[in-house]
């Protein structure tokens, strides 16, 4: 994979290297020669880069992944670039390959993609989607890449979900700060848990219906299940959530999506800030009379 960097200040290549947290070890040596490259020219580390150059860091490339098997499907891209990768999971389509899930699987159909389009490299999922929701997935390209991205002193990444619940909560925004845990060893079920992981979910309430309400979740500590665990504990479960709502049928559709995605981008340092319009699915629900 080539790093590509527009430069802002002077530096040696090693200097620069060092600020930008690249190992020397693990960018590409051919007959001795690091490949580092200011336009068409190959550089030393020694080298000095000027304000306006573009430098081009050729970093070993990753292996694919040959237990994930590529799979045809409908993979919705809503952004892409040579680093990452954001598509829209559909609903009740499972992220990886487990026990439960042997394919199709958001993995597969990427595993695809890949192939068509000629990339090799694996899969670095920086969220994660329940398999009965839906929603924005950031898929880095290289296991650098995303290690960047989660520096301590890295620009935090940002993750929105959306949500529709039964009941009208008596405060409007907040954070519900309750470990959750497996109920037992063969399900994956979650429970309010005292001795489970520590996790927080931070809420906002967009509006209010006759018996339901439209909720934003600002930030979440990302755990299996943990939104819906969370709301449910307190008896205002999601629409649809075949698993934690009681009243909901088979053949519903579980109102939870990852709605939005925040960042700076790791190499080219520009922001991205990329919302997913709502899903038809929750638009149809809102429409009907006395929800």
């Amino acid at each position: 994979m080539d790093l590509i960097y527009k430069i802002k200040k002077p530096a040696s290549i090693k200097d620069f290297c060092k600020e930008m947290n690249i190992p020397l070890k693990l960018v590409i040596v051919e007959k001795n020669k690091f490949m580092f490259k200011v336009g068409q020219e190959l550089k030393t580390k020694d080298d000095t880069i000027r304000k306006g150059d573009t430098l081009t860091v050729s970093i070993q490339d990753e292996e694919i992944d040959d237990k994930i098997i590529p799979i045809s499907g409908t993979l919705d891209i809503i952004y892409e670039d040579a680093y990452v990768l954001i598509v829209n999971k559909p609903f009740n389509l499972p992220m990886m390959i487990s026990k439960a899930h042997v394919g199709p699987t958001l993995a597969n159909w990427i595993a695809f993609y890949y192939q068509s389009v000629g990339f090799v490299g694996r899969i670095h999922y920086q969220n994660r989607v329940d398999k009965e929701a839906s929603g924005l997935v950031v898929v880095w390209k290289h296991r650098f890449v995303k290690y960047l991205v989660n520096l301590p002193d890295a620009t935090p990444f940002r993750h929105e979900h959306q949500t529709i619940i039964e009941g009208i909560l008596t405060q409007k925004n907040g954070c519900i700060d309750l470990p959750i845990g497996k109920k037992d060893e063969e399900s994956g079920i979650r429970e309010v848990k005292m001795d489970g992981e520590e996790c927080q979910t931070e809420f906002k309430v967009i509006q209010e219906y006759n018996k339901h309400s439209l909720i934003k979740i600002t930030n979440e500590t990302g755990r299996t299940h943990q939104i819906r665990v969370h709301f449910d504990y307190f008896r205002y479960p999601i629409v649809g959530d075949v698993i934690y709502n009681k009243r909901a049928k088979k053949t519903d559709v579980c109102m939870l999506y990852s709605s939005k995605v925040l960042f700076r981008h790791p190499i080219t340092g520009n922001p991205l800030d990329i919302e997913l319009a709502m899903p038809d699915q929750f638009r149809n629900f809102l429409k009907q009379p006395g929800i």
